[in-house]
């Protein structure tokens, strides 16, 4: 048994690791800008992004961007986190965009301010890089 001058201390040394282990992971929710660049074709443009935090370990994006430098698109996909660390999230997800275009899978990393994720399909191979926005 701990005598009574040592208890206090250690019931502090308990909570604080407990705390400790209890921080919050790394949110993603919020809007985030970049690029996008195929390196099946060497296309490439602009890239906004809105992250919606669905539970622990889903976010729904909607990403937006253009095609050719004129052609705009809009898609959503759910990403689902795979891996936490204490400062990045490991995240992937799919998704359909119609006969012509078929299935993107993605596998992504993140931080705080940095999102980068690899895309392939049947015909496109690539990679999207955003930081987040303040605005």
């Amino acid at each position: 048994m701990l005598p009574r001058s040592f208890r206090p201390a250690l019931l502090s040394l308990v909570l604080v690791g407990v705390l400790a282990g209890s921080a919050t992971a790394t949110d993603l929710s919020g809007c985030w800008s970049g690029s996008w660049q195929s390196c099946s074709t060497g296309h490439s443009g602009v890239l906004r992004a809105t992250f919606t935090r669905c539970d622990e370990s889903h976010y729904r994006v909607d990403f937006s961007g253009r095609f050719f430098k004129l052609l705009p698109f809009r898609y959503s996909v759910t990403l689902t986190v795979v891996e936490e660390t204490d400062d990045t999230v490991t995240l992937s997800g799919s998704s359909y965009l119609g006969r012509l275009f078929g299935t993107f899978c993605y596998t992504a990393t993140a931080d705080d301010c940095h999102f980068r994720a690899d895309y392939t399909s049947k015909k496109d191979r690539g990679v999207f890089t955003m930081t987040r926005q303040s605005w």
